[in-house]
């Protein structure tokens, strides 16, 4: 399969992967042999959803941090009750 990826080393935009790509296909520059990326790579930032799904990941650290600090914060309002 052909990708028009630029090389890191020699340049050329042009790139080879196997004809039936699994995720961890290596795509390589068809001039100098080159590793470029993985198939798998390739596809999550062509697709609509990467960006969504990252989003989603770090909105998702941003909910447990202030989770676990709301609970630290009960906990000190608790101590210093008692």
């Amino acid at each position: 399969m052909k990708h028009h990826i630029s090389c890191t080393r020699c340049g050329n935009p042009h790139a080879v992967s196997a004809d039936s790509p699994r995720d961890w296909d290596e795509i390589t520059c068809t001039e100098c042999g080159e590793f470029i990326d993985t198939y798998g790579h390739q596809a999550d930032l062509a697709s609509p959803s990467y960006a969504l799904h990252t989003l989603n990941l770090s909105r998702g650290l941003i909910l447990q941090m202030a989770r676990e600090s709301g609970h630290r914060l009960e906990q000190q309002m608790m101590r210093q009750s008692a």
